[in-house]
């Protein structure tokens, strides 16, 4: 099979969002997620140099969980749909749009995703839970400053006891802020809703093979 390195792009992209979601949706009615997931679409933030998406990333494989959730969802003939998912994607890709106007706040929000980078780009956090924690403030508090500043916010629905956790509501800024960080890559890398209707079989069979042939960057 024949794949174009801009899908490819757009669909690691789309897993990196569908993966951020996910997290949040776990964290929201669970009180806990996949540790490697989540760790996976957080590191996507300090990647601000990366060429590609799929090299912010580290390749494909660190997103296969959000590759097998978009499968589903587009695939017409998988039974697994999941509209609240669906509901949040739209949401945090319009919350993205909206956020992409506003120059102060961009300003803001690049400003404290460039010190994260510095103070946490050697990726120590995979191997200390301790720092991952921390690198989950940080994040949850670059998402206050900037994100939650705009009117289109997003409503996560969830488990209250869960929600009204302080430190889960910090997890979540944090997996909502790697999901903005998605939907960024997923434009840039040509991606547009026209997608979902006339690109769907490409985006379907490039999610496939990129599950049965994971890259690496």
């Amino acid at each position: 099979m024949e794949i174009k390195s801009q899908v490819v792009d757009q669909v690691i992209a789309l897993a990196g969002l569908a993966q951020a979601v996910r997290v949040v949706q776990h964290l929201a009615w669970k009180g806990q997620t996949n540790p490697t997931d989540f760790k996976a679409v957080v590191s996507s933030l300090l990647r601000i140099e990366a060429s590609s998406a799929a090299a912010v990333y580290d390749g494909s494989f660190e997103v296969s969980s959000g590759l097998r959730i978009i499968s589903h969802q587009i695939d017409p003939n998988h039974q697994d749909k999941d509209p609240e998912f669906v509901n949040m994607v739209i949401h945090v890709m319009a919350l993205q749009q909206q956020f992409n106007k506003n120059k102060r706040l961009m300003d803001i929000l690049t400003s404290q995703i460039s010190e994260l980078s510095l103070e946490y780009g050697d990726f120590e956090f995979y191997n200390d839970d301790s720092k991952f924690e921390k690198l989950l403030e940080h994040c949850s508090s670059a998402y206050k400053l900037t994100l939650s500043k705009l009117s289109n916010r997003i409503q996560v629905k969830g488990d209250p006891k869960y929600l009204k956790q302080p430190h889960i509501q910090a997890q979540v800024r944090a997996a909502l802020l790697a999901a903005i960080r998605a939907c960024f890559l997923w434009r840039q890398s040509g991606g547009s809703r026209w997608h979902f209707l006339f690109k769907k079989k490409d985006l379907l069979n490039t999610a496939k093979y990129l599950l049965n042939n994971p890259i690496r960057e």
